[in-house]
Order: C-alpha cells, then structure tokens, then sequence
C-alpha cells in the first residue's frame, strides 16, 4: 500500500521541482504554488460529476474528458491566483498551471495506481503524470504572457492555446484507448517527448519576453561580468522613485507599455 502510494506521488513531486525551480528569478511563495496544486487537486471532483452523464467509450475519453478537466484545471488558476499580486510575470502562468495539473494528476494517479498495481503506476509516471503538466503548460504560458499584454487581445492569446490544451489531451486519450499498445508507444516516443519539448521552449520564451524578472535583471550593469548577481538583491523600484531595473515592461492591470523605470502607469495611474 505505502509502496503504491509512493509510485503515485513520485512523479509529480519530481516535476513539480523541476518547473519550481526554473522561476528561479522571481520564485512564487511555495505557499500558493501549493494552494493551487490543492485546489487542482480538488477539481477531480467536480470534474467526475460532469463526466457521469457521458458514457463511458473512446468519445467521452476523446472529447468530454479533456474540455472539463482543462477547463477546470484552467479555472482554478484564473480564479485563484490570476490577479494576485504576485501573479507579476509569465513565466508565473506556468509556475500556477503546473501545479494545478500536477494536482490534479496525482489524485488521479492514486485512485488508477491503487487498483491497478505497480504496472499501471510505472505506465502513468512516464505518460499520464507528465501528460497533464504538458498540456496545462499550453494554457498557462498564454494566460501568463496574455496578462501583461492589452486586455481588448487577451481571450485571442488565451483561448486559442486553451483549445489546443484540450485537443491534445483528446489525441492522447484517443491514441491509448484506441490503438492501446501501439497507441502508449507514440504517447512515449512522439507526445510526450514533443510536448516537454514544447513546455521547456515556452519557459525560455516567458523568461525572454519583456514584461518577465528575467528581462528587468538584464537591464542593470554588472561591472565584471564574469560574475553573475543574486536575482534577490537586485533593485526593481526604489521607494525613492529613482530608477533601477523595471519589474515590467507591461501594466498588468491596463496591458498599457510601461516606460522603465515608471512607478505608475501613465494609462490608469496603477503604482508597481
């Protein structure tokens, strides 16, 4: 029992490590990274009521169950954590949407693993687990970038990666309910390793775009520069009002461009 227990949670924890770590220039607090790994833990719930009146088949596995769980998954990060203050960058959009698969996926792991043994466990740690951190990524890179953008292109940023979350979460149910053996063998060897690809080109790309923690470092002058600063002791803004590195390029609140150094937004007057 403490064996399968394990098998289940080990793949979360390690690829929730993993995608933690590479906020490493403006982590979120561990606190409410957890809480939304909580509450995607939660959405099993109500994602098995919406499932019942669908029959169980390749349809519902292809069509049903993907919608509601990335809907789901999506909700819990848009409403818990999507205008929190230290929601401030988009690479934060992943941080929050792979702790909202990843609780998600465990509960679901641990209820597959219990009745079916090691095997099953073995099977979901390198499929299943990892399946649902790709496809909430797809989503949270879009909301994390459509934050700092103008609110009127928004739901054009966000709705079109939704959709391809949802739609690549259908071909791998399909592929394995369909083509069973055959259909694991190219989640392994084609969509998995597609998908992680895709997820580590979107954390490159959210630490590049201008609005990131990454972006603001790059604008203060090292003198040797041989030696790479502390992240965490690097100014953003000064009380003073004098500029130092900007936090964002973008007002997360209008999407307006914000001069650097700018303390408040020239759009809606909002302080950072």
């Amino acid at each position: 029992m403490l064996e399968l227990l394990v098998l289940a949670i080990a793949p979360a924890l390690f690829i929730f490590l993993y995608i933690y770590r590479k906020d490493c220039y403006e982590p979120e607090p561990l606190h409410l990274v957890l809480w939304v790994f909580f509450l995607g833990a939660l959405a099993v719930i109500p994602a098995g009521i919406l499932e019942l009146p669908f029959p169980d088949g390749l349809v519902t596995s292809s069509i049903a169950a993907p919608v509601i769980e990335e809907t789901l998954k999506f909700l819990v990060v848009f409403v818990a954590v999507y205008r929190h203050p230290e929601f401030d960058e988009p690479m934060d959009g992943i941080v929050y949407a792979m702790a909202a698969g990843l609780g998600f996926a465990t509960v679901e792991n641990i209820l597959y693993v219990l009745e079916g043994g090691v095997a099953v466990g073995i099977v979901r740690a390198v499929a299943s687990v990892p399946g649902h951190v790709i496809f909430s990524c797809i989503w949270g890179f879009a909301l994390g970038t459509a934050k700092f953008r103008p609110a009127s292109g928004r739901k054009w940023i966000i709705l079109p990666a939704l959709s391809m979350a949802m739609l690549l979460h259908g071909i791998f149910n399909f592929s394995l309910g369909y083509w069973e053996g055959w259909g694991l063998l190219l989640i392994l060897v084609v969509i998995v390793p597609f998908g992680w690809w895709m997820t580590c080109r979107n954390i490159r790309s959210a630490h590049a775009d201008p609005s990131s923690a990454c972006s603001a470092m790059k604008s203060v002058p090292i003198v040797d520069q041989h030696i790479l600063p502390n992240p965490a002791s690097l100014p953003l803004y000064s009380k003073t009002g004098q500029e130092t590195a900007s936090r964002s390029h973008f007002c997360t609140n209008c999407g307006t461009y914000v001069r650097e150094g700018t303390r408040f937004c020239e759009q809606c007057g909002k302080e950072f």
